[in-house]
């Protein structure tokens, strides 16, 4: 029988990230997926800034870069005319080392995170199914069959289903998993194409009556991921390329060539949430716990997220025999997360999809008038970048966060990105796993005295430069960063801090 302290349930996009924060902790693992390889597919093609974050902690966002395509600008037609064109290379400039959002197609970041786990000397188990589960107050055994079609059983400390939509660990686990689908029948195709229209790394958004027709850059000349939403009452068993050839040309207004179709699929969207992302040892992350309308590009970076709350909390429960609160944590955190994002992507949604009439009249008779001063307004692309690249994730309510704040910044919030005169950014001093105590202020050599006293892991880094954009005139406080760079605590009571981390490896809080 093997053994293991954690086991992963499928390796997409959010058990490979499990994986691959696991290993910065030492915590051992074995993943299993029933498919053979990798996909193909290109499927999920947006990266956000918040991911590349957590890609640079492990040192994978150069690489991811280096392989996807930056979308530079956003254009908007309607009736045959450009109604708006808008660069957007920089949306986020001073919010994110990333201040951008990158085009990478899933099999790729799949296969970036997968070399990850190999050049670490980690292996997948390929063409493993899972089949069932039993769980104990001090462990999981997990059934499975591997490549052979053999019964094989694995322990582990903990097991976490990142196995998809139709997740038969959800399934098994007992989970409910509500929502509504959307009475529409989508398309997506990937292509090269020739047109004086679309240029290669521009996003170009085709507005219609009912719904739209949207070109997202893909990495090589002409290459494009096109997708749009068919006629009413369409059958799906009927659709092929050339059923929305004719409408994507005519949109285009020009001349155009479709040089090879590389995908072409037809899907329905979901909108649905898990009731729990957690029975005792059995956790659920990624399309197994939530899955949602595409608008905004939130689906994959969502799962890389729920695996990097997930992470720290199962090494810091292993290592440092931290109470239950922390991996509950996980699930109020997440869940709620989920949720807010559904409500999100589902008025999103909506809106681009002419679903309510009001909002289809502003869609196409307002938005194209005004959408040009907004986008070029700081105070509003301070707003929308966040939203959109996942940098505002907040868990103010958390049992792991102490109700505080300095200046502008609260307690919950992902630490702020700032850049030091000397070039560097805050991120460049945070990026190790594991807690860290933040002073800003003149040397605190007290600070550093005490902490030597508490058992609990945590580093002290001091700064004498003060961003007062975001402290204002504050000095001498101290910010208790999570391992997940969320702010914990921040105020001038290092007390406090102490305390904190003190009472995760007892018994409640």
């Amino acid at each position: 029988m093997q053994q293991t302290q954690v086991i992963i349930i499928g390796a997409g996009p959010t058990g490979l990230s499990l994986a691959v924060q696991l290993l910065r902790y030492n915590i051992d693992f074995i993943i299993l997926e029933k498919n053979k390889k990798i996909t193909h597919l290109s499927k999920a093609v947006v990266v956000q800034a918040r991911t590349l974050e957590i890609f640079h902690e492990s040192g994978l966002a150069t690489k991811a870069i280096e392989q996807g395509r930056l979308t530079t600008a956003f254009n908007m037609f309607y009736k045959g005319k450009k109604r708006l064109r808008l660069d957007v290379a920089g949306l986020g400039e001073g919010l994110s080392h990333f201040p951008f959002a990158l085009s990478l197609e899933q099999s790729k970041t799949e296969k970036l995170l997968a070399d990850h786990l190999t050049e670490k000397g980690k292996s997948i188990h390929w063409g493993s199914e899972f089949t069932r589960f039993e769980q104990t107050p001090d462990g999981v055994t997990v059934y499975y069959k591997d490549a052979t079609g053999a019964e094989q059983t694995i322990e582990g400390a903990y097991m976490v289903g990142c196995d998809g939509s139709r997740s038969p660990v959800r399934h098994q686990s007992g989970q409910t998993f509500e929502g509504d689908t959307v009475p529409k029948l989508f398309y997506v195709t990937d292509v090269r194409l020739t047109s004086p229209v679309v240029n290669t790394d521009e996003l170009f958004i085709f507005l219609i009556k009912k719904g739209f027709i949207l070109f997202f850059p893909m990495e090589g000349t002409g290459h494009y991921r096109i997708i749009g939403i068919l006629p009413d009452h369409t059958e799906d068993d009927t659709v092929t390329f050339d059923t929305i050839k004719e409408e994507v040309t005519r949109q285009l207004v020009s001349p155009v060539h479709f040089e090879e179709v590389l995908w072409f699929s037809t899907y329905k969207v979901h909108s649905r949430k898990a009731g729990s992302f957690r029975n005792a040892r059995c956790f659920i992350a990624g399309d197994a716990g939530h899955i949602h309308t595409p608008a905004g590009g939130q689906g994959m970076n969502t799962g890389i997220q729920d695996a990097y709350n997930l992470a720290w909390k199962l090494a810091y429960t292993i290592n440092h025999h931290a109470n239950d609160t922390v991996l509950e944590s996980y699930n109020t955190e997440r869940t709620g997360n989920a949720a807010q994002l559904l409500r999100t992507t589902d008025r999103m949604f909506e809106a681009m999809t002419g679903a309510n009439r009001f909002l289809n009249f502003l869609r196409l008779n307002v938005f194209p008038a005004v959408a040009g001063f907004l986008l070029k307004s700081k105070t509003f692309n301070k707003r929308v970048f966040p939203l959109l690249s996942m940098t505002s994730i907040a868990y103010p309510g958390s049992s792991l966060t102490l109700p505080s704040a300095v200046g502008k910044i609260k307690a919950g919030q992902r630490m702020p990105y700032f850049i030091f005169s000397d070039g560097k950014n805050i991120y460049d001093y945070i990026s190790a796993p594991g807690f860290k105590i933040l002073y800003f202020g003149k040397e605190d050599q007290a600070g550093h005295t005490q902490l030597q006293k508490i058992k609990f892991p945590v580093s002290l880094v001091s700064f004498s430069e003060i961003p007062k954009s975001l402290f204002r005139n504050e000095t001498g406080f101290y910010i208790l960063l999570r391992p997940d760079n969320h702010i914990a605590y921040l105020g001038k009571d290092l007390h406090r801090c102490i305390d904190f981390l003190e009472t995760l490896t007892r018994n409640g809080r």
